[in-house]
């Protein structure tokens, strides 16, 4: 992983009923993610693109303004593998990935 430019760690994983785990992608990285599972996702640190989606952490965030920190990556998405741009030059995308119940990629 860190040979291609991210580090990804389990943070949550003792438990059948959910799971969760922090991507790091490292400054002016592209890499490719694939797993076997929907999942929610949460920008952290940092700022690219998802797909075709800009992702980024608001620094600040005023009532009603809209974000690009938060998204859903569906199960065949998922597997299918999801791009990711880190644009920055000195800062990595940090962001965490939160499953559901059972994912085939959890061993316990």
């Amino acid at each position: 992983m860190q040979a291609e430019g991210y580090v990804e760690n389990w943070v949550c994983y003792r438990s059948h009923a959910f799971s969760a785990k922090e991507l790091t992608v490292q400054p002016g990285t592209t890499v490719t993610i694939r797993d076997s599972a929907a999942y929610g996702m949460i920008m952290m640190q940092g700022h690219g693109t998802m797909g075709i989606w800009d992702i980024e952490t608001p620094a600040l965030i005023r009532y009603g303004q809209l974000t690009n920190d938060e998204f859903f990556v569906s199960e065949s998405a998922a597997k299918e593998g999801v791009t990711i741009v880190n644009k920055s030059s000195t800062d990595p995308i940090v962001m965490l990935k939160h499953f559901g119940p059972e994912n085939p990629d959890l061993k316990l």
